[in-house]
């Protein structure tokens, strides 16, 4: 017999559901938002969404006073081409905060930092036919935790019109089957392909854990990035470029190459030429040669992609004359590598004036008064990883939301990119005490050691699902595995989306002062003593997005 929601505490755990704003924690039993949030009222899951959107909530079986084993979970749409992809949380225990002795935090100034950040915290996001006891079903829940489940909803390109579309979510349990009433409201409008924000995040050596060196290995990482609205930058050589050409033009983007989701036909928007840096000993002519090669070949094969040169990442005081040189030898290059731009993770100095073309800083370095002069000059600025209360955190001890605001500040302040420095970093670099060591990536939350930093979760927006050098922490799954941020990140993708409609529909001073209202400060306007200005939870957020529906339905 299958019971619903309100009768569930007679018959079963008494299953809730909360949007994707949220990180409930495994021992949060008395949780606020059990109670009601954006997407539950007790007794009813309500999402909407537009075409060409995926929207997604949590599910949480709580186990208070006996052991529970979840059987199945699903989500049916009868006659509905609504697609729904259902996945287990994977808790990190996390028993001290990312810390250092500059700020509190590479990613926070002490004053923003989070609340509540330790406990067992959930990520990564575990295909429910991986490995049983390792996310797949049946998934036991010890007495006293509780178990989320992830379930992406997406609402494809075209075939429906406006409307609500009814479904059930079903539980089974070995204490009974819970069913709860699913309606997802379809806008009239479409989500476009084409991101208005571009996202950048670096991606490793995958082949290292998953034991195997194969192309269609690279091509489930790349295709679950682009799935969520963003770009892989990864370290090719020259020689490598055929290979990688159907991702920068899009024809990797196709269903006839087996991909379906958002951005069908669309390439890498950005490619970065030697990937933290590009330049080494070479002498002027040899840069000469060797990037108008580089130039050739990209305006050959994919021109609609920018290449841009990686001078180096993040020099010093005593590199500024280095970056000045080499900087100015290739602008000299009178051949077509003359007319790639120049890279460098640092602030705009007076020593590198029309030597550089883009810069990357941190948030706290993004200096909103600056920001026009240099885009006067020409020059792109960027920002990279997180700084609360400039931006958000990407930590796992982070809310939920930080990697959500990364878009939405970048659409208010005009900034076109956000680059993330890492995705797959499950072997620690050369920094600090760890270095070059495998990390288990699934039990250790340190993932960033280096001085006095201790950084939880930095550089893993991906999971690998086979794991040959932690054998068992193994999935089964061969590819990637997605996380809470991973999906936050598409969120805050989805809603800049939402912006650029209202825009288009006219209402773009309503729009900016939805975003003015919800991050009254970002980048240099926040200070260093502040916490940070916009709402920790899903639910304002959800509330801003329902506002911007509005303009951009409005008649």
């Amino acid at each position: 017999m299958i019971a619903s929601a309100a009768a569930s505490a007679k018959t079963g755990p008494a299953i809730w559901a909360v949007n994707d704003g949220e990180k409930i924690k495994q021992d949060a039993l008395d949780h606020p938002a059990q109670r009601g949030n954006s997407v539950w009222d007790g007794t009813l899951i309500r999402l909407f969404g537009a075409r060409n959107e995926t929207v997604a909530f949590q599910v949480i079986v709580p186990a208070p006073d006996r052991a529970v084993t979840v059987q199945a979970v699903t989500l049916t749409f009868p006659s509905s081409a609504l697609g729904v992809e259902i996945l287990s949380e994977h808790y990190i225990p996390i028993g001290k905060p990312t810390n250092d002795d500059e700020h509190g935090g590479w990613f926070w100034y002490k004053a923003a930092a989070p609340k509540d950040c330790t406990g067992l915290i959930p990520d990564a996001l575990v295909p429910l036919t991986a490995k049983a006891g390792r996310g797949g079903l049946p998934l036991a829940i010890a007495r006293g935790r509780q178990q989320g489940f992830w379930v992406d909803v997406a609402i494809p390109r075209s075939g429906l019109g406006a409307g609500n579309v009814k479904g059930a979510l079903a539980v089974r349990t070995d204490a009974g089957a819970i069913e709860i009433p699913v309606v997802v409201e379809v806008l009239d409008a479409t989500l476009p392909d084409e991101d208005a924000v571009k996202t950048m995040v670096y991606m490793s050596d995958i082949e290292r854990r998953h034991g195997r060196k194969d192309e269609m290995l690279k091509r489930a990482y790349r295709f679950m990035a682009h799935r969520h609205r963003f770009d892989t930058a990864e370290s090719l050589g020259f020689d490598e470029y055929p290979a990688f050409k159907p991702y920068l033009t899009g024809e990797a983007f196709t269903s006839a190459q087996g991909y379906v989701g958002p951005g069908e036909g669309l390439g890498l928007k950005v490619f970065g030429v030697g990937f933290y840096g590009a330049v080494g000993k070479e002498t002027k002519q040899e840069l000469w040669k060797k990037f108008d090669r580089e130039a050739a070949w990209f305006v050959a094969n994919a021109p609609k992609t920018l290449p841009f040169i990686y001078l180096t990442d993040e020099p010093g005081k005593d590199m500024m004359a280095w970056c000045r040189e080499r900087g100015d030898w290739i602008h000299a290059n009178p051949g077509p590598g003359g007319r790639l731009p120049v890279f460098v993770t640092t602030k705009p100095r007076p020593e590198l004036e029309g030597a550089i073309d883009i810069y990357a800083t941190v948030a706290d370095n993004v200096y909103l008064d600056q920001l026009p002069r240099e885009r006067a000059k020409g020059r792109r600025w960027w920002f990279y990883n997180g700084m609360r209360p400039m931006s958000g955190a990407i930590t796992t001890d982070a809310p939920a939301v930080d990697v959500r605001v990364q878009p939405w500040i970048c659409w208010k302040e005009g900034v076109e990119l956000w680059f993330y420095w890492e995705s797959t970093h499950w072997q620690h670099n050369h920094q600090g005490p760890r270095a070059h060591q495998d990390q288990n990536v699934w039990r250790d939350p340190l993932t960033f050691v280096g001085g006095d930093a201790e950084v939880n979760g930095d550089g893993t927006l991906f999971y690998p699902g086979e794991d040959v050098k932690f054998p068992d922490q193994d999935r089964g799954i061969p590819g990637p595995i997605s996380s809470i941020r991973m999906k936050n990140l598409r969120r805050g993708q989805q809603d800049v989306a939402y912006l650029e409609l209202a825009k288009a529909a006219g209402h773009e001073a309503e729009a900016r002062a939805i975003v003015a209202k919800l991050i009254p400060r970002a980048f240099s306007a926040a200070k260093p003593g502040q916490p940070v200005s916009w709402p920790e939870s899903g639910a304002p957020w959800d509330a801003a997005r329902r506002d911007l529906a509005g303009l951009i339905t409005r008649d």
